[in-house]
C-alpha cells in the first residue's frame, strides 16, 4: 500500500511538472545594447554626415542673411546721424529722414524673414533628422526581430536604455546573454568596402 501512494505522488509531482513545463515559454532571454548598435550601423554615419551638410547649408545662408542685415543697420546708422546734421538744408533733411524711414521698415522686413528662416529650417532639419533615426532604428529592430524569431530567444531587452527613475532598466546581465556584437555584424555585412588607400609596407627581408 505504501509503494502504491508514493508511486500515485510521483505520478502526480510528473504531470504537475509536465504542465508547468508546457505553459512557459523555451528559449533564451538576451539583451542588447542599443545605443551601440545605432552608433555603429554604417549607415548611422552616412546618414548623420547627410544632415550636417545640410545644416551646414542652412548656417551658411543664415550667416549672409545676418551680414546682409548688419549693413542695412549700419545704413540706418548713418541715415539717423545725417537727418539731424545743420549743415543740411530743411528739403535735404527731410529727404534723410524719409530714406530712414524706408530703411528702417526694410531693415524690419528683413529681421522677420531671418526669424521666419531660423525657425522654419530648424523645424526641417529636426525632421529630417527624426526621419532618418526612425528609419535607421527600423532597420536594427527588424534584424533584431528576426533574429530573436530564428534563434528562438523568449525575450529580447534594451541594456542601454534607463527608466524613468533614471537607472539602468537591465540591472546585471551575464555576458553570454548579449547578442549586440551578432546584431552589428548582420547589419554591417553589406557595408560597401572603401577604398584601400594604404601604402604597401616595405618587406625589409626582400634581397636586393
Amino acid at each position: 500500500m505504501k509503494n502504491t501512494v508514493v508511486a500515485v505522488i510521483a505520478t502526480i509531482t510528473l504531470g504537475l511538472a509536465l504542465g508547468a513545463s508546457a505553459q512557459v515559454p523555451t528559449g533564451r532571454i538576451v539583451t542588447v545594447d542599443l545605443n551601440r548598435v545605432f552608433n555603429e550601423y554604417y549607415k548611422t554615419p552616412i546618414a548623420s554626415s547627410k544632415l550636417k551638410e545640410t545644416a551646414d547649408s542652412f548656417n551658411k545662408e543664415h550667416e549672409e542673411m545676418l551680414a546682409n542685415y548688419k549693413k542695412e543697420i549700419d545704413e540706418v546708422n548713418k541715415l539717423r546721424e545725417e537727418q539731424d546734421k545743420p549743415e543740411y538744408t530743411a528739403e535735404v533733411r527731410a529727404q534723410k529722414k524719409k530714406a530712414l524711414e524706408d530703411k528702417l521698415v526694410e531693415t524690419n522686413k528683413l529681421q522677420h524673414d531671418i526669424d521666419d528662416y531660423r525657425t522654419s529650417h530648424r523645424k526641417i532639419l529636426e525632421e529630417q533628422t527624426q526621419r532618418m533615426r526612425s528609419t535607421i532604428l527600423k532597420e536594427i529592430n527588424d534584424v533584431i526581430t528576426k533574429e530573436a524569431r530564428d534563434a528562438g530567444y523568449m525575450l529580447v531587452l534594451d541594456k542601454s536604455g534607463n527608466t524613468l527613475n533614471g537607472v539602468p532598466a537591465v540591472v546585471f546581465s551575464q555576458d553570454s546573454m548579449e547578442i549586440t556584437d551578432d546584431i552589428i555584424k548582420i547589419l554591417n555585412k553589406n557595408q560597401p568596402k572603401s577604398t584601400d588607400t594604404s601604402k604597401p609596407t616595405d618587406n625589409k627581408d626582400d634581397k636586393k
